[in-house]
């Protein structure tokens, strides 16, 4: 029981981490073959061109479910438990655990509305409207942000879906001689930076970061990898995300490493989570309580 009190802590503290949180001038051409641009709007159609294409290559499913092994790695902590996954397209992301394969220990729901954790164990619950995060909220975040994330897609923030007309506002460095160019986004203190496949077009890397003198650093990574065919596109099988935050106590790394199977467009599956009485809640400040209490 101690160690699945601890895989719960260190969720806690990852999920707290996820909200609060290669040089030519040769184009690429959809064959993955480099050309000499011969003017400036040459090249500016280039650009827009690779942004389309990475975003173009997402897929189409409404419905991403799958087997999944959870792995949390901060400072000597080293758990892996496994789970399942679930997404449904501008609904619902939900990450179960069930340690050993024989009951739920807990679980990581995010909806468009709301952020939910549930301890089983311990018959508690987190529940906070994104705009209580007031981290999120200031900077235009919410469940759209997180989705794309996890579906391994471009976002702009505060945005519910990309719009071709939108495209215009990334900056890119076509890199064609390197394995992926680099698209860019800053808004305000936040930085956005997506590396793509000069090739495929996958995005096999997503930064982001928050600078601020008064509230500190925030830096998240997502890196994708092990694409399997998926609903005639390409998905990754395995998504690590590492972060830290200087705001919180030794700004230590937290990093998660997910592995999915059995890849399915499953839809047979309730999309809200329904907790009885005997659930009592939790607030912000037990959880971060919890997560310094982690060594």
């Amino acid at each position: 029981m101690k160690v699945i009190r601890l895989t719960i802590n260190v969720i806690a503290a990852a999920t707290v981490m996820m909200l609060a949180a290669c040089g030519t001038t040769k184009t690429v051409t959809e064959t993955g073959k480099t050309t000499l641009p011969t003017a400036v709007t040459d090249v500016e159609a280039a650009k827009l061109k690779f942004v389309r294409n990475v975003s173009d290559r997402s897929v189409a499913q409404e419905n991403i479910t799958a087997k999944l092994k959870f792995r949390v790695k901060k400072g000597s902590k080293d758990i892996s438990v496994n789970g399942s996954l679930q997404m449904r397209r501008d609904d619902v992301i939900r990450i179960q655990l069930t340690p050993m394969g024989l009951f739920e220990a807990g679980r990581i729901e995010l909806t468009k509305d709301y952020v939910l954790i549930v301890d089983r164990i311990n018959k508690q619950y987190l529940k906070a409207d994104y705009n209580e995060v007031e981290f999120l909220k200031r900077n235009g975040l919410n469940f759209y942000s997180l989705q794309a994330l996890f579906w391994n897609q471009l976002f702009i923030p505060g945005t519910d879906r990309m719009r071709d007309s939108e495209l215009k506002n990334f900056d890119v460095s076509l890199l064609p001689q390197a394995l992926c160019s680099v698209i860019e986004l800053n808004r305000d203190k936040m930085n956005y930076k997506w590396q793509a496949d000069n090739r495929s077009f996958e995005i096999r890397q997503t930064d982001v970061t928050y600078a601020d003198a008064r509230h500190g650093n925030t830096a998240l990574e997502w890196k994708y990898d092990a694409f399997q065919n998926f609903g005639g596109r390409k998905f990754p099988s395995q998504i690590t995300i590492s972060g830290y935050s200087s705001a919180v106590k030794g700004g230590q790394r937290i990093t998660i490493e997910l592995t999915l199977d059995k890849l399915s467009n499953n839809s047979n599956w309730e999309t809200r989570t329904q907790l009885s009485s005997k659930y009592s809640a939790v607030t912000a400040e037990e959880v971060l309580n919890k997560i310094m209490s982690i060594k």
